[in-house]
């Protein structure tokens, strides 16, 4: 949108292009539309601004006063639209988040609309990933902060918070007795498992336990997909293992139950990092709490 008349912007085009014409082709309009424009024009200054010859058009002195002038108007526009945009930029906040990919479907829109209600003019671009992929993009400044499952320690990532989270078994609903609020690991294998595989972070500790029950098991399906496993619970293939966050959505829709399991080694910690060259500020500070709000 201009602050100029759409007159006196075709009138500028038609000068320009010394056809009305090729000026109604450019603008998109048809030339018997433009030629009433520019009659509308014509009675607003009280002056003829152009002649219509056979081969196109031909401005008239008023008409070559008003291109002049109209050039300047449009010219002064563009750098007042310019210093705005410049303004808006310095004071832009934009953020840069990594998250496991299991955050997406409540915790990062939640995120959002906290720090929007925060920061008036604020731009979030959000990367989801697993953990080592999102460690790498922050050791390479590309991320701004990371919230992902047992970040190694590194002596460029700083953690500004560790929240341990139970790892559960996902099940059908009803599976058992609605009041049981935690459930023993071994209790777990009368039933065929859906298993992560060991590119996901809960694998290997929770395969290490499985194996210290000295109880018999049976693995039913594999997959590096919480999805996939979800899914495959939901069909009836099995129970499985995932944290609250892999399977929050389902959850609350009713379509799957999450246990949680007794024992406390079967934990995953969901770290908040940033590069350690950051200097904690009031702005830092304010978007850690709100992760921490949200992942709470």
């Amino acid at each position: 949108m201009s602050a100029l008349t759409k007159e006196v912007r075709s009138f500028v085009v038609i000068a320009h292009e010394k056809s009305v014409r090729k000026a109604a082709e450019k603008l998109h309009i048809a030339a018997s539309a433009l030629s009433r424009q520019m009659n509308i024009l014509e009675e607003d200054f009280g002056t003829q601004l152009l002649v219509r010859l056979p081969k196109g058009i031909e401005l008239t002195e008023q008409g070559q006063a008003l291109y002049k002038q109209a050039q300047q108007w449009i010219a002064e526009e563009n750098r007042f639209r310019r210093s705005l945009k410049e303004e808006a930029q310095q004071n832009l906040i934009q953020l840069r988040i990594g998250a496991v990919d299991c955050l997406s479907h409540s915790v990062l829109p939640k995120l959002y609309n906290l720090l929007s209600s925060q920061f008036d003019n604020l731009r979030v671009h959000f990367t989801t990933g697993d953990t080592q992929t999102l460690t790498n993009l922050l050791l390479d400044n590309q991320l701004d902060f990371i919230i992902a499952f047992n970040v190694a320690r590194h002596e460029k990532i700083q953690f500004s918070a560790r929240h341990r989270t139970k790892i559960g078994l996902v099940h059908l609903p009803k599976l058992f007795d609605e009041k049981t609020k935690s459930i023993e690991l071994h209790e777990c294998l009368k039933w065929p498992l859906c298993f992560p595989d060991r590119n996901l972070s809960v694998h290997t500790r929770l395969y290490s336990e499985i194996l210290r029950q000295n109880s018999s098991f049976d693995i039913s399906a594999t997959s590096n997909s919480f999805n996939l496993l979800a899914s495959l619970v939901r069909e009836g293939a099995g129970v499985s293992f995932m944290t609250w966050y892999d399977i929050e959505k389902q959850v609350m829709n009713g379509e799957l139950a999450f246990t949680p399991l007794k024992d406390k080694r079967l934990e995953e910690e969901l770290c908040v990092c940033l590069p350690s060259t950051v200097k904690m500020n009031e702005q830092t500070q304010s978007i850690i709490n709100s992760i921490l709000k949200v992942i709470q």
